[in-house]
């Protein structure tokens, strides 16, 4: 039986949201790992660390090699580093936080190293966002992916990395149908980035989000959407699923209201702006 086509809206996630509260203190807010970018990348891994922090997420932490520690260090005083030069201590820093979320694929590089990264946190954590890089590395078995791959777990390809990740499904169909039949090859989160972004769960439930703009067509854009995601999945938090709606929507709100001349850091900077609204706003969803 076909699914009917939910679009997306406040009232779908916004009684849910995870604002701050009271009690709240920086450990419960929860703790996002993001893997460092290559050495003339770093700027991924800024854009999506920044935009996890100001959606509410307590602690950050940027996984670097020993080039990238100083970029890091200077840009970007209030997130945590630590360097990693080996799959073993990389092993031991994923099992000891299993609890944080986890995201990888920004300016990542699409490389064995990368795969091995990305297969690590995908055995061994709970939550993960694979984005980018981390899932173009998988382009020559793409099946080994899909088995790493649960109702926790978040991807986010556009459509070219989507075809490279799943080769088997008809370029001609309509994106619908892509993320459709994607859904049912693997039981994860999808959010199939585009002029309409489609948004699948893991129980094939799926949301199409018209509430964007073509401003987002730009550098960057992607990796602070996948900030926007990583800050609001995880414990007292929101689902996999209703969290890249939220962040899905957010993302579209702000480039519609900046406009002409966007670039991904307004991206960021505008992120308090739209939760001040939805915050205030006196309408019951």
């Amino acid at each position: 039986m076909k699914k009917k086509l939910k679009i997306n809206s406040l009232a779908l996630w916004l009684n849910y949201f995870p604002w701050k509260k009271k009690k709240d203190h920086k450990y419960s807010r929860g703790k996002l790992i993001i893997f460092g970018s290559q050495l003339n990348m770093t700027g991924s891994t800024i854009l999506s660390a920044e935009a996890a922090l100001r959606v509410g997420t307590g602690s950050v932490k940027i996984i670097c090699s020993k080039k990238t520690l100083p970029i890091y260090s200077s840009k970007f005083p209030s997130v945590l580093k630590e360097e990693i030069n080996t799959l073993f201590s990389l092993k031991k820093l994923i099992v000891k936080e299993k609890n944080s979320i986890f995201l990888i694929g920004p300016g990542a590089g699409v490389n064995q190293l990368t795969k091995k990264r990305t297969k690590l946190i995908l055995k061994n954590s709970k939550y993960a966002i694979i984005d980018a890089d981390a899932l173009t590395c998988f382009k020559n078995n793409p099946k080994e992916l899909y088995g790493l791959l649960d109702k926790n777990k978040i991807i986010t390809p556009h459509i070219k990395e989507f075809h490279t990740i799943f080769p088997m499904i008809n370029k001609k169909i309509t994106n619908y149908e892509k993320i459709v039949k994607a859904s049912k090859i693997c039981k994860c989160n999808i959010v199939l980035k585009g002029a309409n972004t489609l948004i699948s769960s893991s129980a094939e439930n799926i949301v199409l989000n018209k509430h964007t703009s073509s401003e987002l067509a730009v550098i960057g854009s992607g990796d602070v959407l996948s900030g926007l995601i990583a800050s609001l999945v995880g414990k007292n938090k929101l689902t996999p699923f209703l969290a890249c709606c939220a962040a899905v929507w957010i993302h579209g709100d702000i480039a519609k209201k900046f406009g002409p001349g966007l670039i991904a850091e307004d991206i960021v900077k505008n992120i308090p702006n739209v939760l001040k609204k939805l915050k205030t706003s006196n309408k019951k969803i």
